[in-house]
């Protein structure tokens, strides 16, 4: 069942002690269409799988709609924790226990729509001035690719900002979220395809396994019965 969809939700319950302790903490961020809040709840591509495959797994849980940095930080540290949608890199592979997949995503470089700016491959990418989130994955992508300087921001929304007003030259960020930046107007478009990843639910090593094996079941269900294909569909 999901309790909350919001930070100032979840301490209000914490000091009350309104709710019971539910099985597992799930973490999130505002990143469309993967996962979002409207009107009141935590929707889109990744969240609908991720409260269907709990509920169908029998497992209490409570949901947050947080800052990335803090979402992933807390689901490699605290017990029965896990965040989405995350995409399953190696450097991050060791750091979770993981149920997967939620989707297919590319990771790309974008530009101000119009910009002259079109690298041709990564060795011309690293030239110019490239901005991501903090804690997310592209900056290991970017470190591991060489490049520097990566301008780091708190959110995906701060970094698309500085694009815009020409304060980085592109962005790295995922296909989905430029899907849904073209669809809410924004004025990008694609610049390079740097790699094809897959989206995931991680959860911190201290979840009870037996937890994690059971969402893995009901995930694998979902997709195996065509309700992932359908809950795709909706976001389309």
């Amino acid at each position: 069942m999901k309790f909350v969809t919001s930070v100032a939700t979840a301490v209000a319950l914490a000091l009350g002690g309104a709710a019971q302790a539910a099985d597992v903490m799930l973490l999130t961020e505002d990143y469309a269409p993967m996962n979002f809040e409207r009107d009141g709840e935590i929707v889109g591509i990744g969240a609908d799988q991720v409260f269907e495959m709990m509920n169908r797994a029998g497992i209490t849980y409570e949901a947050e709609l947080t800052q990335w940095s803090r979402a992933i930080g807390q689901a490699e540290r605290r017990p029965n924790t896990c965040v989405f949608s995350t995409t399953h890199t190696e450097e991050r592979d060791p750091n979770f226990l993981w149920v997967e997949p939620l989707a297919s995503d590319s990771t790309i470089l974008v530009r101000k729509a119009g910009s002259d700016i079109a690298p041709a491959s990564i060795d011309d990418a690293r030239g110019y001035r490239t901005g991501t989130q903090t804690g997310d994955y592209t900056v290991g992508v970017l470190e591991e690719a060489g490049f520097e300087a990566i301008d780091l921001a708190p959110s995906q929304s701060a970094t698309l900002k500085k694009l815009l007003q020409g304060r980085i030259d592109l962005m790295a960020t995922s296909g989905s979220f430029l899907e849904a930046a073209l669809a809410d107007g924004a004025e990008i478009e694609e610049a390079l395809v740097i790699s094809t990843t897959t989206m995931s639910v991680a959860c911190s090593h201290k979840t009870d396994q037996a937890l994690v094996a059971r969402m893995q079941e009901a995930l694998q269900s979902m997709i195996d019965d065509g309700t992932q294909a359908e809950i795709m569909a909706k976001y389309e």
